[in-house]
């Protein structure tokens, strides 16, 4: 082979590393983002299902008032003696599912709070990989981007 021919070969060769470097490095950021997407979705997931186990204790309040109401106002007209709210068997029905949503709503709480975390550290992952800032900029770009996300996701 001829000198020629060696700096050809090797030309070749870097061109086809540096595609093969590009399509690895396109295909990192490709994966980041599904992951950005993922733990989004999720957040969102979460966050609807905050808002309707919310509703449904304000709906069931609601409903135990009413009953609540009712009865006394039965017990009044038949003249009976006031008895405590929890001997009514819904409103014992009730109360126990307001529980029962309350100890959910925790566990969601706490969901979204993984799902923050774990969205913060994509967004510094990938504001890193950017390269644009560093230290407490990088922190603060990435904890605003996840408040934005999450701002909207409760909107």
């Amino acid at each position: 082979m001829n000198e020629l021919e060696k700096n050809q070969d090797y030309l070749n060769r870097r061109a086809a590393e540096s595609r093969e470097a590009g399509f690895e490095t396109k295909e990192d950021k490709e994966k980041a983002e599904l992951k950005k997407a993922a733990a989004r979705e999720r957040a969102e997931t979460v966050s609807k299902e905050v808002k309707n186990t919310k509703q449904q204790i304000q709906n069931i309040m609601a409903s135990m008032q009413q009953v609540i109401q009712a009865v006394a106002a039965i017990r009044a007209q038949l003249q009976l003696a006031q008895q405590h709210e929890d001997d009514i068997p819904s409103v014992r029905h009730d109360k126990r599912r307001v529980g029962e949503l309350n100890v959910k709503l925790m566990d969601l709480h706490s969901q979204l709070d993984g799902l923050k975390s774990a969205l913060l550290e994509e967004e510094k992952k990938r504001l890193r990989e950017e390269g644009k800032l560093v230290g407490d900029a990088l922190d603060d770009e990435a904890m605003g981007a996840v408040e934005a996300i999450l701002a909207k996701l409760k909107g």
